[in-house]
């Protein structure tokens, strides 16, 4: 694959998905100057599954990665919402063929520590700086200047800050806009799927609804393990990290009196974890100059439509399609890529906030006028359903810098 006859040096801080995304996608499109740069000294993801729509799905087969997921990721069938008590089916979304001949990739449900492996083999683990944590960074004509808190200096001609929500660049980039708190709480579990087959769980998204909460399991792994998530009110609780442990009881006596499947699969993990839900409002600005932000670090946001990890993922492609159509331009790439991002991530961000709403639905009228609509549409196999999520599932990362700056000089495998 020819590269890029200017190779800028481009500063990748984060390395994880998005980033990973970004850096590989920079390497498949012939980019050799790429620094990535990770705080921490262990490169490893958390013990959390993801969901991947097919918008996330078609990046990842376009940048080669396609067998490695068929290896660990699950297919499911459906997205079945339930009732938190009776466990009476609201709504039954498609999930399986019907879902990827429609948007050309399917659906799946991975293991967060699959996937980062697999971008980490296929980009190189040798070409990630671990231990590297940003401190502060400038930028002047000439370019971007990183300092880092071992003392070390690197300079680049673009950086990209995928560094996460809390992101060091961002605060700097953006000062006084932090992360808003959402007053929820997400528990999370892992259970083995041999310890929960008395249960009898489908290979879907089951999301159970309930007032003031949810809950939400599937399968990770290659089926091997089920993959849980209960969101709450926080009360008192703002730590955000995925690695707080907590107590099991605790989180059964938050679900108590809902479904035996809800209560049977805690009851089945070892370990549950919590951790404070932040996002923010949209926010049209993530770039300045030859800076510029990635994934959470740039739209965080709540979980409720599964998007999180899937719209950096797209991020990470759109950014790397732009630098290679604009090697000789940065910081005009870098405002490409946002120029192509904001209004699909703040729709995004919007919409989750807006499903968390519609899930925990407290007033008697609203819910059911909530449970008939859902119902009705698989009752009569309406195509509103696929039209709801058209502009979601269909997104066309490569079709959208190709109509903002033309054809590609070269093509991702």
């Amino acid at each position: 694959m020819e590269a890029p006859q200017v190779q800028p040096r481009i500063l990748i801080a984060g390395a994880g998905i998005g980033g990973l995304t970004a850096a590989l996608a920079l390497k498949k499109l012939g980019f050799e100057n790429v620094e990535v740069l990770e705080q921490t000294a262990v490169l490893k993801e958390v013990g959390a599954g993801i969901q991947l729509g097919p918008n996330a799905v078609k990046v990842l087969h376009h940048l080669g990665l396609g067998p490695a997921l068929e290896a660990v990721a699950v297919a499911p069938l459906a997205t079945k919402s339930r009732n938190w008590a009776s466990g009476r089916t609201i709504r039954n979304f498609p999930l399986g063929q019907e879902c990827a001949q429609r948007y050309g990739a399917p659906y799946l449900h991975v293991h967060r520590a699959d996937l980062h492996n697999a971008l980490i083999e296929a980009y190189g683990l040798g070409n990630v700086r671990l231990g590297k944590r940003v401190k502060t960074h400038a930028q002047d004509g000439g370019g971007v200047r990183v300092a880092l808190e071992s003392g070390e200096e690197l300079r680049g001609d673009v950086l990209i800050a995928a560094d996460g929500v809390h992101s060091v660049i961002r605060g700097e980039l953006l000062e006084g806009r932090e992360p808003r708190f959402t007053g929820l709480l997400a528990w999370r579990g892992m259970a083995d799927a041999e310890k929960a087959r008395h249960l009898g769980i489908e290979r879907n998204v089951n999301a159970w609804w309930g007032p003031h909460r949810h809950f939400v399991n599937y399968y990770v792994s290659a089926g091997k393990r089920i993959n849980w998530i209960g969101i709450v009110p926080a009360g008192e609780w703002r730590l955000e990290s995925w690695s707080a442990r907590g107590d099991k009881a605790e989180v059964l006596k938050e679900f108590d009196g809902w479904h035996p499947i809800v209560r049977g699969l805690i009851e089945a993990t070892g370990d549950v974890f919590k951790w404070a839900l932040y996002d923010r409002d949209p926010w049209p600005v993530w770039t300045q100059g030859r800076v510029t932000l990635l994934g959470d670090a740039a739209h965080p946001m709540v979980p409720f439509l599964s998007q999180g990890g899937a719209q950096s993922i797209e991020d990470g492609y759109v950014i790397a399609l732009c630098l290679a159509r604009l090697p000789h331009d940065p910081a005009a790439a870098l405002q490409a890529y946002q120029d192509l991002r904001t209004e699909r991530t703040a729709r995004v961000q919007l919409g989750s906030r807006e499903a968390g709403q519609m899930f925990h639905q407290t007033d008697p009228l609203k819910k059911l006028i909530r449970d008939v609509k859902f119902r009705w549409a698989t009752l009569t196999n309406s195509q509103e359903k696929w039209r709801r999520v058209d502009w979601l599932y269909r997104y066309d990362c490569e079709a959208e810098v190709a109509a903002r700056l033309g054809p590609a000089v070269a093509k991702a495998a």
